[in-house]
């Protein structure tokens, strides 16, 4: 029996080691030098705004098709969601007051950044994994994989280029080997001949580690 479709692995699979990797820098960056905390605070910004991004989209196209079948699951993700807003107002103004301090405040600002942020990251993580275990199974109950697929294409055709390619540079190198050549040929089966290029030639190329890139091209040699 062949695996239902699953529009929530690809992007968790990016979004939770992109934020590893920034609790991991956020806990070991020398605050004291500005110049390599400018940099820091930057990313997490960017991040921050794929994830609630990434959420308005849940909000438009997964959750209110999810209402009528299943009201208390969606009505749970609602909450979730807004309390990750709240979360992602105050990582915005820790950041910021991380950036304004002065040489005797930076670690300190620094420290209660990394905390905070470790503590919404628990949240997602247990989000995400909700959302794989129990909504996931909802929507396959619900609607076919076609009306699932055309879910997300409403997304996808949503995101401009530059940042879908953020979304990509995030979810290729999370994938394990199989779910990378499948995803690659999901992408090249629905979307243009360009889009396919590009997130291999600019995206996986450039994400992936030679030996893991090379792996990929010849999966992708044998499938064609």
């Amino acid at each position: 029996m062949s695996a239902r479709y699953d529009f929530y692995g690809p992007i968790h699979k990016g979004l939770r080691p992109g934020s590893a990797q920034l609790l991991t820098r956020l806990g070991s960056v020398d605050w004291r030098d500005p110049s390599a905390g400018s940099p820091l605070l930057a990313q997490l910004r960017t991040h921050l705004t794929l994830s609630r991004e990434h959420l308005e989209h849940e909000d438009a196209e997964i959750i209110p098709p999810l209402r009528a079948h299943a009201p208390e699951l969606a009505a749970r993700l609602d909450k979730e969601h807004a309390h990750h807003d709240e979360a992602f107002a105050e990582l915005e103004a820790l950041a910021a007051q991380a950036e304004r301090a002065g040489p005797g405040e930076r670690e300190a600002a620094g420290r209660a950044l990394h905390l905070r942020f470790s503590m919404y990251f628990a949240d997602d993580l247990a989000h995400m994994a909700g959302e794989e275990r129990e909504a996931l199974p909802a929507f396959h109950a619900s609607f076919s994989d076609a009306e699932m697929l055309a879910m997300e294409m409403r997304i996808i055709q949503s995101i401009p280029p530059a940042r879908l390619t953020q979304y990509y540079f995030l979810m290729v190198p999370g994938m394990n080997p199989s779910e990378r050549a499948a995803f690659l040929l999901h992408v090249k089966r629905n979307a243009p001949p360009e889009a396919y290029e590009h997130l291999l030639n600019d995206v996986a190329r450039a994400a992936l580690p030679p030996e893991a890139f090379r792996a990929l091209h010849d999966e992708l040699a044998l499938a064609a």
